[in-house]
């Protein structure tokens, strides 16, 4: 079924350039110059000659320069691959750095937010202690006896008791 319509479609195109070769075999322009060449056989020669003849060198420049310009194409593709490649992998870089340094940056913040918060309550719960054990002595030392720090209390009542006839 394929190659019947392969067939009826090479047959149309066979039909077509016949119809298009007859058209303009027939037109009045190319009847005047088969008549013009028959007439004038040797400049007919000379100009198919010379069209021949350079036909081949104009079709190898123009193959030339289509190399070339395929050669430059994909030469210059791989450069900006090349490019595109390590660029990419310079903006990896950078994005990692960044996001190491914000990851420590983040972690440095939490960190001292954590000592800055106990630290608080540390020195709350201290200074409530330290609070309650002046109290306490406060409350021990008679008054008029004791002084400002307890320490000197300490060396007051140990040298009263090392003195027992002075009191």
């Amino acid at each position: 079924m394929g190659s019947e319509s392969v067939g009826t479609s090479l047959e149309q195109l066979r039909t077509s350039a016949q119809a298009l070769a007859q058209r303009v075999y027939n037109s009045e322009q190319v009847q005047q110059s088969l008549q013009y060449a028959n007439e004038h056989p040797i400049l007919t020669l000379f100009l198919t000659l010379v069209v021949a003849m350079g036909t081949v060198p104009l079709l190898i420049f123009l193959f030339f320069i289509m190399g070339s310009l395929i050669f430059t194409v994909s030469g210059f593709l791989m450069l900006e691959g090349f490019l595109l490649t390590i660029a990419c992998l310079v903006l990896a870089g950078v994005l990692s750095g960044a996001a190491f340094v914000a990851v420590l940056l983040t972690l440095t913040v939490s960190a001292s937010w954590f000592v800055v918060s106990h630290s608080q309550e540390v020195f709350s719960t201290v200074k409530s202690h330290l609070q309650d054990c002046l109290k306490g002595t406060m409350e021990n030392i008679a008054p008029g006896e004791g002084s400002n720090t307890p320490h000197k209390d300490k060396e007051v009542q140990e040298e009263k008791e090392k003195m027992p006839n002075a009191a």
